[in-house]
């Protein structure tokens, strides 16, 4: 009714049950002028699933979906019933504007079998981008660093999803030792998949990657000794733990916890000595807004 269908509740007559093979009521209602759709309720003791049928233009009654309720979700029935009056309006949509076909002569109603409803619309392939900003340090001395980041999202399904983050170009943290100093920074790019949990609002996710982390060494020392820069390219395994946080059905909140392991790992030494290293291991803490398109 929210979404503008007139609704008339009846009660199933005895001839018929849920998931019966008897076509009584079926005619009764595709012979109605008033008629372009029903929703029936499947279930004995309680509910579980509806059938979504149409009037086509030949007066026959066709089924377009069954939308199964996941009863171990909150809003289980609003879900069902958004799901239902989704595929509902968009086959009554399509059906008005499609040019008037010759009439046919009637002939019993029949059954099109398709996909779950919510399953199919999971499996629609979906893009996603994300910004936002990563919080990086080394736990050999050096960091934190915070990085801007982007990360494109793909998925072939609600739980799986594929990805692709790059990020740098931010903070350069110091390492001050009585030799000298050294500034640092860091920029990494990754490509990975993970596993996303289905829940709502929040979905706990893990993603591993593989990629690589460029660290830029800049060196200055005191007199007599002369600094150096050096720059070197790892390759990069990372791993992360985090949760989405649905805003809406396009926009989310993403945080997760990395841990990134470089080789060969960077080292930075004054003389002989060995101050601080890269990527043995980085801990880093991301922050961002998504949305899917």
């Amino acid at each position: 009714m929210s979404v503008g269908f007139e609704v008339v509740l009846r009660e199933r007559s005895s001839e018929s049950e849920p998931g019966a093979s008897s076509e009584g009521w079926q005619r009764r209602l595709a012979a109605e002028a008033t008629v372009e759709g029903a929703v029936d309720v499947v279930g004995d003791a309680a509910p579980v699933a509806v059938d979504v049928w149409i009037v086509d233009r030949a007066r026959q009654l066709q089924r377009l979906a069954r939308v199964r309720l996941e009863a171990n979700s909150e809003g289980a029935f609003k879900g069902v019933a958004i799901r239902a009056s989704e595929v509902l309006r968009a086959r009554l949509f399509e059906t008005h504007v499609e040019p008037t076909p010759p009439p046919t002569v009637a002939a019993p109603p029949r059954v099109v079998p398709v996909a779950d409803a919510s399953a199919e619309a999971e499996r629609q392939p979906s893009w996603g981008v994300e910004l936002g900003v990563a919080a990086l340090a080394s736990l050999d001395g050096v960091g934190p660093a915070f990085l801007p980041l982007v990360r494109f999202d793909w998925a072939s399904e609600s739980e799986f999803v594929v990805q692709a983050t790059l990020a740098g170009f931010g903070t350069r943290p110091s390492i001050v030792t009585a030799a000298g100093n050294a500034n640092v920074a860091m920029q990494y790019g990754l490509l990975g998949a993970g596993y996303r949990l289905n829940w709502q609002p929040v979905k706990p996710f893990g993603v591993l990657s593989l990629g690589a982390l460029r660290t830029a060494v800049v060196g200055e020392a005191a007199l007599p000794r002369e600094g150096h820069s050096v720059d070197q390219w790892s390759f990069l395994l990372d791993a992360s733990l985090g949760a989405v946080l649905q805003l809406s059905r396009r926009y989310t909140v993403i945080f997760a916890g990395h841990a990134q392991l470089a080789q060969p790992y960077s080292a930075v030494r004054f003389g002989d000595q060995k101050v601080a290293s890269v990527g043995r291991p980085n801990l880093l803490l991301t922050l961002t807004v998504g949305a899917w398109l």
